[in-house]
């Protein structure tokens, strides 16, 4: 019952739009679907707007839709936490840095490693 009243409502606020001048946001409030959000927006809109809130998930939908988003498992760069960690001369101080950014103390000393054979080779 909720739903087919959300619909008629929609319905009748599609003739508020100006089809020459619209954007997501307006469709959104003349749609009404603050509050309706559950019976409105496709899961994995509806799982980003609960997450986010609503003008994030806007953002994404405008411009990232129908793309795939790929998320990677770590959010840094393992080179940015070996700079992070270079200035560090305990071993264990530089292993925490390296847990902390999502990386093992091996792959940030490997790095470092790299970066200390390739400059004495400069």
């Amino acid at each position: 019952m909720k739903l087919l009243y959300f619909f008629r409502k929609a319905v009748i606020n599609v003739s508020k739009i100006d089809f020459d001048n619209i954007n997501d946001e307006i469709v959104y409030k003349v749609f009404d679907v603050d509050g309706n959000e559950a019976d409105a927006l496709n899961d994995s809109y509806l799982e980003l707007y609960e997450l986010l809130g609503r003008d994030a998930m806007l953002k994404l939908f405008t411009h990232f839709r129908g793309d795939k988003i790929d998320c990677p498992m770590r959010l840094y760069r393992p080179e940015f936490i070996a700079d992070l960690a270079k200035n560090e001369t305990d071993r264990r101080e530089r292993a925490k840095i390296a847990r902390a950014g999502g990386y093992s103390a091996r792959v940030i000393e490997g790095l470092l490693s790299k970066r200390r054979k390739e400059n004495e080779e400069n």
